[in-house]
């Protein structure tokens, strides 16, 4: 009896599963996001990920709005300006860091961030940028 509840109890779990794996895969909410480069961004009309390196020389603050601003590169070598959502803190260590996820659109020559991951710094050490590459030292 107990075995037999146990199987009852799996089966519905793996079915659970897989519709959530298809709702995710499959929605119009986006739930799983791609990482694209800036030029595809600009294609796109939902939100994506866009993986930069920062810029952070070019790091201020749009005084009308608040929004943090800088340039970011992508793995392509796209340059674009992001712009961060006013009300998202950008997360500790931001000053740090070569290296962060966006995510949102791109609009009128901008790439309206609604959120940002960082990258580890550590991994970053010991390499230089040449020519739009990321290379090791």
């Amino acid at each position: 009896m107990l075995e037999r509840k146990w199987k009852l109890f799996a089966v519905v779990g793996f079915v659970g599963l897989l519709v959530y794996a298809g709702y995710a895969l499959f929605s119009q909410g986006n739930i799983v996001q791609p990482y694209v480069s800036f030029e595809e961004a600009k294609k796109m009309t939902g939100t994506v990920r866009v993986a930069v390196f920062i810029d952070q020389k070019t790091r201020t603050y749009d005084h009308e709005t608040g929004a943090l601003e800088f340039m970011a590169k992508d793995h392509e070598g796209t340059v674009c300006k992001v712009r961060l959502n006013p009300n998202f803190v950008p997360p500790a260590g931001f000053e740090q860091t070569p290296a962060a996820v966006v995510i949102g659109r791109y609009r009128n020559g901008v790439f309206e961030a609604d959120r940002m991951f960082l990258k580890c710094p550590s991994k970053y050490e010991g390499m230089k940028e040449t020519a739009g590459k990321v290379e090791k030292r």
